[in-house]
C-alpha cells in the first residue's frame, strides 16, 4: 500500500500508483522521493514529455545504489531536463491552485514553493495488513505493520507462514515468487526449507536504466580488501552499434577469495548485464574464471569480460584466453 504523506493539503496528491493510471499526461510533475520509484515516475513521464521536478530529501537520489550510479543517474536526468532537488528541506504543506498544486516547503528558516500539475508522492510503502485481524492469530507485525518471519518464513504463530511484499523485506516479484514456494513448501512439509540468501540482481527501467547485484563499493570496502574496476560503455562495440554508449559496467572483487562481490551498471539493458554477474556470484565463480569465458559478441552483457579481465590483472591473475590482451585498448 502507497504511503502516504501526513502534511496538511496532502489529499491535493498523488500517489505513484495513480499516476500509472492516468489517462493523459499532465504538463508539469513534481515527485516527491527520489527512491527507485519516484526515480521510475521521473524518468516515465519526463518521456512522454512532463516537465519533472524531482524532490529528494537525502544527498542523493536511488540512495540504495552504488554511489558512483546515484551521481550517473542525476547527471542523466539532468540532461534530460529533470530538476533535481536533494536535500530540499521538510515539506509543510500543499495547496490546490487553478492550473494544479502548490507545494510550499523550508530549509534552514528559508521558505520556498513550487508548483505543478500534478504531485505524486513516492515515499515508500506501508503493509495493508489491517484488515487481516493478525492478531486473532497470534501473528505479530513490526511498526510499520509488516509481518515478523524466521529464516523459514515462519510468523510468530507456528503454523501460518508468510512470503512476499506482506514481509516488508525485499519487495520484487521474483523474491516474492521464490519466497512462496520456500513458505508453501516449510507450511506442508514442515519448516525445513530456509529462504534462500544469494546475490539478487536489483534493477529500475528507467532511462538510463541502472541495476545491482551483490554488495556496493562501500559495503564492499568495510568488509574486505578490494579490487574495483570499471568499463564505460563507449568503449564497448554493441553500445557503438547501437548508439547507446552512456553508462559503464563496475566490478568489485575481494582481493583474497578472488569472489565477485558486486557488480553495478548503469546504461542500456543494465539489468540484463547484473543478471549474468548475479549468476556467476551465485556460482561462486572466481573472477579470473569469468575473465576466461568467451561471451558472444557483440553483446551487452560482452562487457562483463572487460571488467574481470582487468580486475584479473589488477589481482596479477593468469588470464589465458588471447582477447583479454586488448580488453585496455
Amino acid at each position: 500500500m502507497n504511503r502516504r504523506l501526513s502534511v496538511p493539503g496532502s489529499e491535493f496528491t498523488a500517489t505513484h500508483s495513480d499516476a500509472w493510471a492516468l489517462t493523459s499526461v499532465p504538463p508539469s510533475m513534481i515527485v516527491i522521493g527520489g527512491g527507485a520509484t519516484g526515480a521510475q515516475v521521473a524518468s516515465v513521464f519526463n518521456a512522454f514529455g512532463s516537465e519533472i521536478q524531482l524532490f529528494e530529501a537525502g544527498p542523493r537520489i536511488v540512495p540504495t545504489e552504488d554511489e558512483e550510479v546515484s551521481a550517473a543517474v542525476a547527471a542523466s536526468f539532468r540532461a534530460l531536463g529533470i530538476k533535481i532537488r536533494e536535500r530540499f528541506g521538510v515539506i509543510e504543506s500543499f495547496e490546490k491552485t487553478p492550473t494544479g498544486t502548490r507545494m510550499f516547503f523550508s530549509k534552514d528558516g528559508h521558505r520556498e514553493n513550487v508548483e505543478a500539475a500534478l504531485v505524486v508522492s513516492a515515499i515508500g510503502w506501508v503493509a495493508d495488513t489491517d484488515g487481516l485481524s493478525l492478531g486473532n492469530a497470534g501473528v505479530e507485525t513490526n511498526l510499520r505493520g509488516y509481518i515478523n518471519v524466521d529464516e523459514f518464513l515462519r510468523t510468530s504463530a507456528e503454523h501460518i507462514f508468510a512470503a512476499g511484499d506482506v514481509t516488508g523485506r525485499m519487495m520484487l516479484v521474483p523474491q516474492a515468487i521464490q519466497q512462496g514456494f520456500v513458505a508453501a513448501t516449510n507450511a506442508v512439509n514442515g519448516a525445513t526449507m530456509k529462504e534462500l540468501d544469494g546475490p539478487a540482481p536489483i534493477g529500475s527501467f528507467t532511462d538510463p536504466e541502472y541495476a545491482q547485484g551483490g554488495l556496493t563499493e562501500a559495503q564492499a570496502r568495510a568488509n574486505a580488501e578490494v579490487v574495483v574496476t570499471k568499463t564505460p560503455f563507449e568503449s564497448t562495440t554493441r553500445t557503438i552499434i547501437d548508439g547507446r554508449t552512456n553508462g559503464f559496467c563496475k566490478l568489485i572483487v575481494d582481493s583474497q577469495t578472488r569472489q565477485i562481490l558486486g557488480c553495478h551498471v548503469v546504461g542500456e539493458r543494465a539489468v540484463e548485464i547484473t543478471q549474468v554477474a548475479a549468476v556467476c556470484m551465485a556460482a561462486r565463480m572466481p573472477v579470473d574464471d569469468l575473465a576466461q569465458v568467451p561471451l558472444s559478441f557483440p553483446t551487452y552483457a560482452g562487457v562483463l569480460g572487460l571488467v574481470a579481465a582487468q580486475a584479473a590483472r589488477k589481482l596479477n591473475l593468469k588470464v589465458d584466453w588471447q582477447a583479454g590482451q586488448f580488453l585496455d585498448q
